[in-house]
């Protein structure tokens, strides 16, 4: 008797850890996201990015992604991207010249579009905009991965 009821807890155990799978990464039970951003959730995931980046506190090497978008909205606004550019281009005129089509597409936008522009840039080269980062390139991911990444960033206000 005491078998069973050990294996009847173990059964009911299972069903809960699968259902707090489910929950916890967001899919439909057939395994797979629902929704771009949670497509975006996991290739954060399966792509490495949380091996440098916390999202909300911990111990990090890249900068802390929680209120991301806030911080990216002051960032580049036109006066701080402006200025920011102007300082690269004293800094490094070479690599300012090679990266100049890039902001313009940055500048060519406002608002939520602009962040969705200079985040696509900065997954495909994270130096156009700042020389000395370490954040390796992600050039390989397709345009839907980059729209599904940048949906699950977008949601790290």
């Amino acid at each position: 008797m005491r078998f069973s009821l050990l294996v009847t807890f173990f059964g009911i155990g299972a069903v809960l850890m699968a259902v707090a799978v489910v929950f916890m990464y967001g899919t439909d039970g057939s395994g797979e996201p629902r929704t771009p951003a949670e497509h975006g959730r996991r290739l954060f995931r399966l792509q490495g990015c949380a091996s440098c980046h916390a999202i909300g506190g911990g111990i990090s090497r890249g900068p802390d992604l929680a209120g991301l978008i806030p911080r990216l909205s002051a960032r580049l606004t036109d006066t701080a991207y402006r200025s920011h550019l102007d300082s690269l281009r004293v800094a490094r005129p070479d690599a300012h010249a090679f990266f100049a089509p890039r902001y313009e597409r940055v500048l060519g936008t406002q608002g939520e579009e602009r962040i969705k522009v200079w985040f696509a840039e900065h997954l495909r080269n994270p130096r156009f905009d700042h020389f000395t980062g370490l954040m390796p390139d992600y050039d390989h991911l397709t345009e839907e991965q980059v729209d599904r990444l940048t949906a699950f960033i977008l949601t790290l206000k």
